[in-house]
């Protein structure tokens, strides 16, 4: 999208008038003070004379608030009066309560944060700068016309040429009407310049309105795609469980190669070090141990230099050998012509490969842990370094797919983060990570615990120590996920993570809200919860939601909200499911089947007493809607069965365990081929199809134990019992 032609008559510059100044009602403030922000000792208190503010000081900043947002320049704004407009505005939002402000009817009331004050420079630089390319020198001009033609361009990417055809998207485009908009609201309130009186831009139209953006309770972020999510936490947990330890290993040598080589240059060339240096390599040619490569980079760098592309040499490491030999960095060229013949022949007889893992152990394959294959081919310094990037990004990929933390609280992970193991009841540990909940908190937010699972726990120690990050300081950066995604799939579907059995990560994208809604979905739909099936965490046979819920109306708590909800969505659809199957002749099995068809006959009769006609066809979807979310309030998921848990005193499980009074089912131990309030439908007869096959397969072995024949005998006969009595109830259905 092009911008309007610019139409400047004259450019008004220099500083703000210091009359206009001096006027303005916060002449000399003291910006954090009178916003309540703390600062550090020793910090700079910026004060609103000031045209940059230079916040940097801020005590409780959250450390996705980096220090180049902290500062906040009104110099590039261009008309001086301007300048000191867009400086009231920015005060009177984050000190609403200054009497000044307070005396304006509709302008905002609660400050604004120091984390959108950035952004909000930035918008009102753009705004005020694309006015004096207009021709305009008063803000009394501004036309709705000027404000239209201002979202009409910016409603367009701009950040890159290919993009620029890409609407943003109506919350982005928000941000960019909010300030043409609210200097309407703040006008009586500008000392130098502002809109005329009574225009505010669009009118009573709010900026939801402008922009398009429609409101809803339903959650618009996309889950990602099982196709993709599988294997990506699948590929996460593999990196930093099986690899992340090996590559902190390679990365702490890299770096203590780096601290304690004491190296400089040759000052003094005596016999006794060039015999040194001679035997270092005779000792490479001798026990034929490869030279180091030199990185690619280098190799260019010499080219351009004039080596030619056949030298023997131009590939090795010539300053890791003087290190290793002779304490050296470099050689001039003279010298090293004097070694160049023996090096040449040490090249010959021992070769050039990259200097690290050229032993490296051997791990299982991600697809078959039977085979065991070497964890990585050599290493460069350049390898390592990626290889660094990519283990951080599958630690990030691995906390947020194992605990929903969003963005903002995963850059408040540290390396004190993860707290002592608690002990529970079964001889098992609960894992906690400390940190800060940021998002609709007070500046400096609010301490928060998550109770995770170890690998989870695990990967904040491991990303703590290829970062070394002191107590207090970020494992992870402030980068986005999607970022951290991008690392990990394209190591994982190259040579190297295809060769240790990676499964082909799909393309599509994978930000960190479609992480968190994901894991909610997947919570919701999967009978128990069980997130270790759908990420093959083959150390943990149940995931409940337990752990996701350690302090209620905490973020968790937000968290398990959603899921909830979305569980309620998936147990209404298959409870019409359910019925439509009824209807269609596919009757439910099981000891509970006849309570669940006379409560689908009640709902049916309930609707016919709805009297007919057009206009009570929407009412009578309305109250089948309503009276299905009635019947899928006492559902519960099993993987080979339904509960409808309606009456916990004929709740076989409650019996068997000596809890009749409970509220909730005990998964562990149904026995839906005996609880008359357990049910089986079409979608469950591959499950017991399976379950009575794998029996026969090991009553069929002579070498299974008698006794345990006797005991899987019972098993089988149930099964089978169950199958027949699902297809039974189809069959009498159809007919």
């Amino acid at each position: 999208m092009r911008s309007p032609a610019r139409v400047i008559v004259h450019v008004p510059t220099g500083p703000i008038p210091a009359e206009l100044a001096a006027r303005s009602p916060f002449a000399g403030k003291d910006i954090c003070a009178e916003a309540g922000w703390e600062l550090r000792a020793g910090s700079h208190r910026a004060t609103f004379d000031e045209d940059v503010w230079d916040v940097r000081g801020l005590a409780d900043a959250p450390k996705s608030m980096v220090e180049s947002v902290r500062i906040w320049d009104f110099t590039r704004i261009v008309n001086p009066r301007w300048r000191l407009t867009a400086k009231e505005y920015l005060f009177a939002a984050v000190v609403p309560q200054h009497e000044a402000v307070l005396a304006l009817p509709d302008v905002p009331r609660d400050p604004l944060k120091p984390q959108s004050c950035y952004g909000l420079v930035i918008e009102l630089v753009r705004w005020l700068n694309f006015l004096t390319e207009q021709g305009l020198e008063s803000l009394q001009d501004v036309l709705q016309e000027h404000c239209d033609a201002w979202k009409e361009v910016r409603s367009y990417h701009s950040r890159h040429a290919s993009q620029s055809h890409r609407k943003l998207q109506p919350g982005s485009l928000g941000h960019v009407v909010t300030p043409v908009k609210f200097l309407g609201w703040y006008s009586a309130l500008f000392t130098a310049d502002g809109y005329r009186d009574g225009f505010v831009p669009w009118g009573k139209t709010t900026v939801s309105e402008v922009v398009g953006k429609v409101r809803s309770s339903m959650t618009t972020t996309p889950p990602v795609p099982d196709a993709v999510f599988q294997p990506a936490v699948a590929a996460a947990l593999y990196v930093v469980e099986t690899l992340g330890p090996l590559v902190a290993d390679l990365v702490h040598l890299a770096r203590s190669q780096d601290e304690n080589t004491v190296a400089s240059g040759i000052n003094k060339w005596s016999a006794e070090r060039r015999q040194r240096l001679l035997d270092a390599l005779d000792h490479y040619a001798r026990e034929e141990i490869p030279f180091p490569r030199v990185e690619v980079k280098y190799i260019k760098r010499r080219l351009a230099w004039g080596w030619s592309p056949q030298d023997p040499l131009l590939e090795v490491n010539i300053r890791r050998v003087l290190q290793q030999s002779i304490g050296a960095e470099n050689l001039p060229p003279s010298l090293l012509a004097q070694v160049r013949p023996s090096w040449e022949a040490a090249v010959a007889a021992a070769g050039i490969e990259e200097e690290y893992a050229r032993d490296a152990v051997s791990v299982p394959r991600a697809d078959d842990p039977q085979e065991l294959v070497a964890w990585t081919a050599p290493l460069s310094r350049h390898d390592i370094r990626d290889l660094h990037a990519v283990v951080l990004g599958a630690c990030r990929v691995v906390v947020a797919a194992l605990s929903g933390m969003r963005a903002s609280e995963l850059v408040e992970l540290t390396a004190d983060s993860p707290l002592p193991p608690t002990a529970v009841a079964g001889g098992t540990q609960r894992f906690r990570l400390g940190g800060k909940l940021i998002k609709g908190q007070e500046l400096g937010g609010v301490d928060e615990q998550w109770v995770v699972l170890e690998p989870a726990y695990r990967a904040v120690q491991l990303a703590a120590r290829l970062t070394r990050a002191a107590a207090g300081e970020s494992v992870f950066s402030t980068s986005g996920m999607d970022h951290a995604y991008r690392r990990l799939r394209g190591w994982a579907n190259s040579p190297a993570g295809q060769r240790l059995g990676l499964a082909h990560i799909p393309t599509g994208p994978v930000t960190g809200r479609m992480i968190r809604r994901t894991i909610a979905l997947l919570l919701a739909q999967r009978p128990g919860g069980l997130l270790a099936a759908k990420i093959q965490l083959k150390h943990v046979s149940v995931v409940t939601t337990e752990g996701y819920a350690a302090r209620p109306g905490g973020s968790q708590g937000t968290l398990l909200a959603e899921m909830k909800k979305a569980e309620a969505d998936h147990h209404t659809e298959l409870t019409a499911a359910a019925y439509r199957d009824y209807h269609h002749g596919r009757l439910p099995a099981g000891a509970g089947a006849r309570d669940l068809i006379a409560a689908f006959e009640h709902i049916d009769k309930e609707l016919a007493e709805t009297s007919p006609g057009l206009a009570s066809v929407l009412d009578s979807d309305r109250r089948l809607e309503n009276l299905l979310r009635q019947q899928a309030k006492h559902l519960h998921v099993q993987a080979a069965n339904y509960c409808w848990f309606r009456d916990p005193s004929k709740a076989l499980c409650l019996k068997l365990a000596g809890t009749p009074s409970a509220d909730q089912p005990l998964a562990g131990m149904c026995d839906s081929a005996r609880c008359p309030q357990a049910t089986h439908h079409p979608c469950h007869l591959p499950v017991w199809q399976s379950q009575a096959a794998n029996h026969k397969v090991f009553l069929a072995n002579p070498r299974f134990p008698k006794s345990e024949k006797t005991r899987l005998m019972p098993e089988l006969e149930r099964a089978q019992r169950v199958v027949d009595e699902i297809i039974a109830a189809n069959a009498a259905g159809g007919e």
